[in-house]
């Protein structure tokens, strides 16, 4: 009987009696296998599957491929043989039933499932073994490319989340009423993984740490802790936590004074010794050495929440600054997505601040755009430069300056970067320290990347595997677990920290270490918070005299033999809650309302309090330890110390407790202070709309949100602007915001969806925007959201119909108002719909009207966009001589009006024309301009659209070195500033580049590769592979394979007239269909080549050579040398050394078959110079080796010797 073993939480996981299912081809029919296990409870139809896993396809297709995929899904789990479709005679039922109509999966089958054994355990009330179940959430990260299958999946997901979540919670309350600190540790930094931004846990861990001697790894896991909540609430911690953090920061188990020095309420602080983790240790230090030794080190610290990964990190922070290290410290704290690049700004601010000289590490131009992330720098620096605002370059440039500013460090001394609660990061400090990782790792530097992550939140954050995936790929990444502490690491920290202070006749110290390791399973946060527990109960005390912690045996007897000796937190909180006064109350709540920006002046304005009552109640605060003191080293930008609750649990009871119109009033008050003082828009805006005051959340939020973009922080622009979106939907827009304001929301809410691909949030902002517009009788506002829904419509959601009926009512609407500005854009836009459409006629109809409206207008810049579109429709035809007086037209006004980035990419298209015109002299010198000012302005993607034409143009002239650099080099920028289409283009060129100088196995890979790939990377009608592998195997005289990619050739027509082809080597194409019996079909070819070259002079060598293979067809070869004679005459009047020699062999053939012995040695001597110069220009040995060794290369090499 075949057993099925499914694990669906965290990583998929599929085992048929014990082997593992991988085979599954694609993940269509993994996906189908995950979709009738988890709704194995009902049958479904096959067309509702067929359109649930493809959404996008025909019925017919939709239905072959299900089909196709339930054939495959049986083979593998044994219900059908392979290459049958007959049942196995096996014993058992079969996993899968299936009728002709309806499939479903068979309960009754030898199965097991662990999400239904995780919900079975939590029904059960068997919360340990749930959690323990729960290895991650539901298929993280998985798709099948189905929209409503992963909108199924994501449903799915969420309540198993959540259940984890609650789980989690009791557990660790359980934990820490019993005592059981390691254990609450564990469980804490689960919950973090899930929740990064519960606060109570992160301070839970600062104590445990603290606690346990670990003072590096609490102070640590201060700075991730508020990381966390800048990127994901937009807040500091709250003053217990940084209060926390001032008494972890003493080092010292003395009083810690406050706002007086009587001493009233210093406490000492119990500190846990770092234990547990040489190992670990060892390899952070094998890492470093390595990492000296100039190759980039990167470490993955991983592990559940309070597993102690900051501990260790700053324990081995303290060891490599005595190697005179240089050391770089940030943080992500659970509000990180919603700043961006915080943990990078964070790990920069702090360095740079120590640096007496930034201009020294980088030019103005790096600097100007390290001001995005660190505005301070223009104070240091008034006379910078603005950073670059081009859209399409800007980013790249940021992330350049901050990879050439770590470069810059590391090439004085090691360095060593670590970064905590990395999983907090936001989506664009990903981005840029991978970019950044992959240059430091191919510049070989001294740098030690470590990074913190939580291990349940890396399982359930796709985009984070996804991440850590690619980046150790890229680089020489490794991952460290860390795991609880074993009862020996425990019996060892109880020994450090008691035995120096035991009497004699006491009992032994195995007793509290057994006791604490069956109380906290070894968990670092759970033995810490449980020692703090001890002492807070007064089982454990500190002897001033003798500066040592001491047991009082006979209260820890009973209490360990009796009752719990940690109460809930709930409970103890209520208990301190209920020992203070009504001004210290007050305090508390303003403390709770303000978190990061909770110092004493502050605190005062909004509890209502004059100074000395105000006073009097922080210091009751303090002496309880309900609130902590940060000093303003961690406090910044603030001089005054910040106050924080000493658990995230206590702010959120006090916060609750206080009524909804107290809170209210307090929020208010926070506004109505901050607003006054340099506060980030984001934290102005949680207030107002915690104050009700819609009108200032809306304001505040607009201006985080364009803050956020600016920094091209997205996703987290996104968020603040749905706030103000959500809030206008539920009670109208405010009289106090002007109409400018609504469109600056339109127009930036709009923009973040386009840029993340949010269509349909899209669709709805410009709807909203046309209705709007309609409402005030604002046609040009109309006609500018109807064009704008049009290219949602058009680019996003692929409904070219209606994008075009928007269009015209765009048209009616801009010609009935008069608005020629609209109809100027609306034609426009009507042109690119149809070169998207292929249709070059009417996107020449379009554009053509859309120019003569712009030059009426004299608006230069929609002037040019006309142009640039009536060029791409020619170039669509390949029309170059039609296409070229637009783009020199296009250039000309770029230049006038100063735009000279614009101005190259018209150069671009100008050097890309020439190529094809048969101008590669003039091709070189317009590209190499080109290149050279792309490169001086850092305009990273300009530079390598670039370098791909212009390898195409060292091709031609047979500069193969240059080529071959060019080409390898676009393919790696065109790749690293992640433009699909830019990438596509310079991999066809780098496969011709291949296929011309012979490398044969390598052109294959990558032309094989882009056929596959070629619609999906958005090149059709662009390029086509098809010829290009026709041209390879013909040229290494596979006629066979020839013949197969020549019927794959595609043949464009306009007007019933044949286009000119974008690949120049159509003769191959001719011969493969002659050697293929399919004569009409080359003669076709060949003739629709004739009527469509014209005057163009490099198509007309490729109709010569075609020609001449037809005559040698046909017997006639006097007409086959004349054919060659004047395509050899053009070859050499363009300048095309690697056309020559070719038609050089060939007549060289001819004229040895004709008897004319001194003509043929004479072609072949003149063709075996060429080849010699081609050689010679390539300096890469092997390559060259192949070129020379190729068998066409070797023929003439060995006729011109005889």
């Amino acid at each position: 009987m075949n057993q099925l073993t499914l694990s669906f939480l965290g990583a998929f996981k599929a085992l048929l009696n014990g082997l593992p299912l991988i085979n599954f081809r694609s993940a269509k029919v993994q996906g189908l296998l995950i979709y009738l296990v988890l709704t194995r409870q009902h049958a479904h139809e096959r067309a509702v599957l067929a359109t649930l896993f493809w959404p996008d396809e025909p019925e017919r297709v939709a239905n072959q491929n299900l089909r196709q995929s339930l054939y495959r899904l049986r083979q593998l789990l044994g219900d059908i043989e392979s290459g049958t479709e007959s049942l196995q005679q096996t014993q058992g039922e079969p996993f899968l039933l299936v009728t002709r109509t309806t499939v479903q999966f068979n309960a009754a089958s030898n199965f097991t499932l662990d999400v239904a054994a995780y919900l079975s355990r939590v029904e059960a009330r068997q919360l340990e073994q749930a959690v323990a179940l729960y290895r991650g959430d539901l298929l993280p990260g998985f798709t099948c490319d189905s929209l409503p299958f992963d909108e199924w999946l994501r449903q799915e997901r969420e309540p198993l989340h959540r259940l984890a979540l609650d789980a989690l919670f009791e557990l660790t309350t359980d934990g820490l009423t019993h005592g059981d600190h390691h254990k609450a540790q564990r469980l804490a930094r689960q919950q973090l993984s899930l929740e990064p931004w519960r606060e109570e846990a992160h301070r839970q861990l600062m104590q445990a740490l603290a606690l346990s001697g670990e003072r590096s790894a609490a102070l640590a896991q201060y700075e991730l802790c508020r990381r966390v909540l800048l990127e994901e609430l937009g807040i500091e911690p709250a003053p217990e936590t940084q209060t926390l953090l001032a008494r972890i920061r003493d080092q010292q188990i003395e009083p810690h004074a406050h706002h007086r020095s009587d001493g009233a309420h210093a406490q000492q602080r119990l500190v846990t010794p770092f234990v547990g983790r040489q190992r670990e240790f060892e390899r952070l230090v094998d890492a470093y050495r390595q990492a000296s030794r100039n190759t980039l080190q990167v470490v993955a610290l991983l592990g559940n929440t309070g597993i102690g990964k900051s501990r260790l990190a700053q324990q081995f922070l303290a060891w490599v600054a005595t190697q005179e290290a240089d050391v770089l410290y940030g943080r992500s704290f659970t509000t990180s997505t919603g700043i961006s690049y915080q943990p990078i700004t964070h790990l920069l601010r702090q360095r740079l601040e120590r640096e007496n000289a930034p201009e020294d590490l980088l030019s103005d131009l790096w600097l100007s755009q390290l001001t995005r992330l660190l505005p301070e720098l223009r104070e240091r620096y008034p006379d910078l430069p603005q950073p670059t605002q081009e859209e399409n370059t800007a980013r790249e440039h940021l992330f350049e300056a901050v990879t050439r500013l770590i470069q810059a460090m590391a090439a004085r001394k090691p360095l060593v970067l670590f970064v905590d609660d990395w999983h907090w990061a936001d989506a664009g400090s990903l981005d840029l320290l991978h970019y950044a990782a992959v240059r430091w790792s191919e510049a070989k530097l001294p740098i030690l990347l470590i990074l913190t992550l939580r291990q349940e939140a890396a399982s359930e954050s796709p985009e984070l595997q996804s991440w850590l995936t690619k980046l150790s790929h890229a680089t020489d990444a490794v991952s460290l677990s860390l795991q609880e502490l074993t009862r020996s690491d425990t019996e060892q920290l109880v020994e450090m920290l008691l035995a120096s202070g035991r009497e004699t006749n006491e009992p032994s110290l195995a007793q509290v270490s057994d006791w604490l390791f069956a109380e906290t399973d070894g968990q670092p946060l759970f033995v810490a918070e449980t020692l703090k527990a001890l002492v807070a109960d007064g089982l454990l005390h500190h002897n001033g005299a003798t500066a040592t912690w001491q047991i009082d045996w006979a209260k820890f007897a009973a209490q360990s033999a009796g009752s719990r000796i940690v109460q809930g937190v709930q409970e103890i909180i209520q208990g301190w809650l209920a020992r203070i006064s009504d001004p210290a109350r007050a305090i508390a709540a303003a403390v709770s309302v303000l978190s990061q920006q909770a110092t004493f002046r502050h605190l005062c304005q909004i509890a209502g309090l004059d100074e000395l009552h105000a006073i009097d109640a922080l210091d009751d605060l303090l002496g309880k330890q309900l609130l902590l003191e940060a000093d303003s080293a961690l406090a910044l930008p603030h001089p005054d110390p910040i106050y924080s609750f000493s658990h995230q649990k206590v702010s959120e009871v006090v916060y609750a407790e206080a009524s909804v119109a107290r809170r209210r009033l307090l929020h208010r008050r926070a506004f109505e202070t901050l607003h006054l003082v340099a506060t980030p828009a984001a934290d102005l805006a949680y207030h107002a709309l915690h104050a009700g005051l819609p009108a200032e959340t809306i304001r505040y939020s607009l201006i985080a949100g364009n803050e956020a973009m600016a920094n091209f922080a997205v996703r987290v622009a996104i968020a603040h602007y749905e706030r103000a979106w959500q809030i206008i939907e539920q009670s109208g827009w405010p009289a106090e915001l002007s109409g400018a304001d609504r469109q600056t929301l339109y127009r930036a809410l709009r923009r973040a969806y386009e840029l993340t691909e949010a269509w349909p949030k899209a669709q709805q902002i410009y709807e909203t925007m046309i209705s709007y517009a309609q409402m005030l009788g604002a046609s040009a506002i109309e006609c500018l959201g109807l064009n704008h829904l049009a290219t949602v419509h058009l680019n996003g959601l692929n409904d070219r119909a209606h994008a075009l009926h928007i269009l015209e009512r765009a048209r009616q609407v801009a010609e009935q108002s008069g608005d020629r500005r609209g109809l100027a854009e609306t034609e426009w836009n009507l042109s690119l719909a149809a070169i998207h459409a292929q249709d070059a006629k009417l996107a020449l109809h379009h554009s053509e009207r859309a120019v003569a409206i712009a030059q009426e207008l004299g608006h230069p810049h929609l002037l040019a966009r006309c142009l640039t579109s009536t060029a791409q429709a020619y170039s669509f035809l390949r029309q170059w001589d039609k296409a070229l007086p637009y783009v020199l037209e296009t250039h000309k006004l770029y230049v006038a009006d100063g735009d000279l980035v614009m101005a190259a990419n018209s150069q671009r298209g100008l050097g890309f024309l020439q190529i094809f015109s048969g101008h590669p002299a003039e091709s070189l010198e317009t590209l190499r301009t080109t290149l050279a000012f792309s490169r001086r302005v850092e305009n990273l993607m300009g530079a390598a659209d670039c370098a791909w034409i212009l390898a195409r143009t060292h091709l031609e002239l047979g500069n193969y070195g240059e080529a071959i650099d060019l080409g390898r080099l676009a393919v790696e920028q065109t790749r690293a500033v992640g433009h699909p289409l830019l990438h596509a283009l310079a991999r066809s060129a780098w496969g011709v580049i291949l296929r011309t100088v012979m490398d044969w196995d390598a052109a294959q890979a990558t032309l094989l590769d882009l056929f596959t790939q070629s619609q999906t990377e958005g090149v059709a009608g662009w390029t086509d592979q098809a010829p290009e592998l026709c041209a390879l195997f013909a040229a290494a005289g596979d006629w066979e394979q020839a013949a197969i990619y020549v019927r794959q050739v595609s043949h464009p027509m306009h007007e019933d007239e044949p286009l000119l082809p974008f690949n120049l080597t159509g003769w191959h194409e001719t011969e493969a269909l002659l050697r293929a019996g399919d004569g009409a079909a080359a003669r076709a070819g060949v003739a629709r080549l004739e009527k469509a070259v014209g005057t163009n002079r490099r198509y007309r060598l490729i109709l010569l050579r075609a020609q001449a293979v037809l005559a040698q067809w046909d017997g006639d070869e006097v007409q086959a040398i004349g054919h060659l004679q004047a395509a050899l005459a053009l070859a050499q009047e363009i300048g095309l050394p690697g056309e020559a020699w070719p038609i050089l062999g060939e007549l060289g053939r001819f004229y040895a078959a004709q008897g004319e012995a001194v003509a043929a040695r004479a072609a072949y001597a003149e063709a075996a110079v060429i080849i010699q110069r081609l050689a010679a220009t390539i300096g890469e040995e092997e390559l060259r080796l192949r070129y020379w060794t190729a068998v066409p290369v070797q023929y003439i090499l060995q006729m011109a010797s005889k």
